[in-house]
């Protein structure tokens, strides 16, 4: 039979849990921070597991807001006061990159810690008798934690969610099983546009079932609804498109340049910080000819720095993100800027003898191939302005930049308060 233990946490991982030793095992803590004791029960699990009771507080702990904190997913973080999950994060970046710069700014912190998110993707659960709507517990991919408010959502979210809980409960709709993989309803998508006030919603389902899409735009009265459909056994949001009430966008405003924000567009999901880090990278990046903007999504950065330079260049491998990157340049008649379609790794080479001043990078969470870090090494920009949501695999790369490059900056953002995700802005100039 399994004893409880108490343990004292050592530090927080990479993921924000805690790590604690019993025996000769390591063991991952959910909703603690170094140097409490807390008693647990001992589980050979990956996942995190959460404690049965705090022995001894850290005096850093606080008090969570949210009523589904502890069961919910989502923003786990919540106990930690902000000022020190600030220090926690800037610690962070510190242990990646102090080896190879000793010029690491202060983290940015966010002026508003709550209801900052411009999007949301919550998951359907239960059965036609009990409709569950919102976040899944955490370490579970089966279990709907059912939510009447998410206090990191902005706009009319809460509202939104009870709304179309409502509307499915009314139906008779059935809720997606993810573990038969039977079923209609499988998320419901909150975008908001901060600056505007616009707001979409894309209730995404199974092909197995319809949805009355006028009536639920009556109760709803949002700026673009639609419905998307997939039967792809991946627990991702994405599906096609089948019915459109209103427009099939939205328009956000940073900087004082307009974005449409397409219902599967990537678009920065903290636009209060986005706008300030994006004004930071156009600042550091200085004039020149010609620039390019790797993974260029719906054209943000490439617009918003477009004033520096004679032409910047895009690249994108999505062919909607070019498309809506083209519209965004034209409603904001900038015209020194064009985006090619293509994967960055086989479309980067064309660049090879071209001179380019400045390039703009933002990632996925893998960071970059090795082909690309080659040819930015054998373009030679004066400067790379390197933004990133995964600083591991950013510190990766930098560390192969340095051959050919000097570190001017790093700057930490803090675009998630309540998790520990950190954004992280990279600056080279060349040696």
């Amino acid at each position: 039979m399994v004893k409880t233990v108490i343990v004292e946490i050592e530090r927080l991982d990479d993921k924000g849990f805690g790590i604690a030793k019993v025996g000769d095992s390591l063991l991952r803590i959910a909703y603690v921070l170094p140097g409490e004791r807390v008693k647990i029960l001992p589980k050979k699990t990956k996942k995190p597991i959460k404690p049965l009771s705090i022995i001894s507080e850290a005096p850093n702990r606080t008090k969570p807001l949210c009523p589904y904190f502890g069961i919910c997913g989502g923003c786990i973080w919540q106990h930690i006061k902000y000022n020190y999950q600030l220090e926690l994060k800037q610690q962070r970046i510190e242990e990646l990159f102090s080896p190879i710069s000793s010029y690491i700014n202060y983290i940015i912190k966010a002026n508003r810690q709550w209801r900052y998110r411009n999007k949301m993707e919550f998951s359907f659960g239960g059965d036609r008798d009990n409709i569950q709507l919102g976040l899944k517990v955490l370490g579970r991919f089966d279990k709907v934690v059912n939510l009447d408010t998410c206090i990191i959502q902005g706009g009319k979210g809460d509202e939104i969610l009870r709304i179309v809980r409502n509307f499915a409960y009314e139906k008779k709709l059935e809720p997606y099983d993810n573990v038969n993989h039977t079923g209609f309803l499988r998320f419901l998508v909150i975008r908001t546009s901060f600056n505007l006030g616009e707001i979409m919603v894309n209730l995404v389902t199974t092909t197995r079932g319809s949805i009355d899409l006028e009536a639920l735009a009556d109760k709803l009265k949002v700026n673009s609804l639609l419905w998307s459909v997939t039967d792809n056994l991946a627990d991702v949001a994405v599906g096609q498109i089948q019915g459109v009430v209103g427009k099939d966008y939205i328009t956000e405003r940073l900087d004082n340049y307009f974005f449409r924000i397409y219902p599967y567009s990537f678009f920065q999901t903290n636009p209060l910080q986005a706008e300030k880090i994006f004004k930071l990278m156009r600042d550091v990046a200085g004039e020149g000819t010609i620039a390019l903007d790797l993974y260029s999504g719906v054209g943000t950065i490439g617009l918003i720095v477009s004033e520096n330079f004679e032409k910047v260049i895009g690249i994108e491998i999505n062919k909607d993100a070019v498309s809506a990157a083209w519209v965004n340049a034209m409603i904001n008649d900038v015209k020194n800027i064009e985006f090619i379609e293509g994967a960055v790794e086989k479309t980067l080479d064309k660049f090879l003898g071209t001179k380019i001043d400045v390039i703009f990078i933002d990632p996925p969470r893998p960071g970059l191939q090795r082909s690309v870090l080659k040819a930015i090494n054998q373009i030679l920009p004066k400067k790379i302005v390197y933004l990133s949501c995964n600083p591991k695999t950013q510190v990766r790369d930098i560390k192969y930049l340095i051959k050919e490059y000097k570190i001017d900056i790093v700057q930490p953002i803090d675009f998630f308060p309540q998790t520990p995700h950190i954004e992280n802005l990279v600056v080279l100039s060349k040696k």
